[in-house]
């Protein structure tokens, strides 16, 4: 065939792309031959969207597709592969055998870290059961659109305790309650006309809380009494964006009778109160006494003058 006409030159365009394509269509690994099992792959995603940590299930039906009684398909291997490496996210041996006809289901699993679009390959080895031992390898390309955690990272104070009168203590958690980490976590007393922070811990600097985990506080207030909650501001960095919110703390717990030390300072100038008489001699008889002493000299002195 001469190639230099314009015809010649698409005529084997032609011959040229049919064989490529007939290479996709009909290798799975290697070159197509008439007495490779005829097994189909189809694979089902679910979720169909899932997000940063959450499990994914690759259900992977296998077919046999043979149409001899009797040939029967035996399926060694199942993997889940990164597309283009060796590295494993699930997989299954000596999964069962597959009669003429028939198919099973193999469910692969796995999460990812990271958003965007995952390729992936299903991977299986099989060889006839009347064993011609000889191995076939197909492969099966799954592409899996990963999305963002739509439940970021998010600070909430837990198990809080508050102790104290017009001087209150709160102890507790703050709790990352979300699916990622979170930085700078600045936990303050807000000031109002009732409450107002107080030395040491008006503020309470945490740090970094990882995902689902949590770091233990301390801040201190000054309250008016019948104060029923304290508002504690916390600040966070979460995914490059700064989150303020506020929470109520409630007081109901806190032992509202308790002393302070300025109610211990003024009560330790006020005058003692009365109490029972200090120890010694009774001062009744001793009053008696020294009056019949003073009556029996007066007489002894009127008798002698007589």
């Amino acid at each position: 065939m001469r190639t230099d006409d314009p015809v010649s030159r698409w005529l084997l365009g032609v011959v040229v792309v049919g064989l490529v394509a007939g290479g996709i269509v009909g290798v799975a690994a290697g070159t197509a031959d008439a007495s490779d099992p005829p097994i189909q792959i189809e694979t089902n995603v679910t979720p169909d969207e899932p997000t940063v940590g959450e499990s994914v299930t690759i259900d992977a039906t296998i077919s046999n597709l043979e149409s001899d009684a009797g040939r029967n398909v035996d399926v060694r291997y199942v993997y889940l592969r990164e597309t283009g490496t060796l590295n494993d996210y699930d997989r299954f041996r000596r999964v069962g055998t597959v009669g003429s006809g028939g198919s099973l289901s193999i469910p692969l699993s796995t999460t990812f870290d990271d958003p965007g679009q995952k390729r992936l390959t299903v991977e299986i080895t099989t060889q006839y059961s009347d064993s011609d031992g000889d191995i076939y390898t197909y492969r099966q390309p799954v592409f899996v659109d990963v999305r963002e955690s739509e439940l970021r990272g998010e600070v909430q104070l837990t198990s809080v305790e508050a102790v104290g009168g017009s001087a209150v203590t709160i102890e507790g958690d703050a709790a990352n309650i979300g699916n990622s980490d979170v930085e700078s976590v600045l936990l303050s007393v807000n000031e109002t006309e009732a409450v107002s922070p107080r030395s040491p811990n008006g503020e309470y600097f945490v740090g970094g809380v990882d995902a689902s985990e949590f770091a233990t506080f301390d801040l201190t207030a000054e309250v008016d009494p019948d104060t029923e909650s304290v508002p504690v501001e916390i600040t966070y960095i979460v995914e490059d964006e700064r989150v303020t919110t506020t929470q109520q703390v409630d007081l109901g717990s806190a032992n509202r009778s308790a002393a302070t030390p300025m109610t211990q300072g003024a009560a330790s100038n006020a005058p003692p109160a009365a109490g029972p008489a200090a120890s010694g001699p009774p001062l009744v008889p001793i009053g008696i006494v020294a009056g019949l002493v003073v009556i029996g000299g007066v007489g002894i002195v009127l008798w002698r003058r007589q």
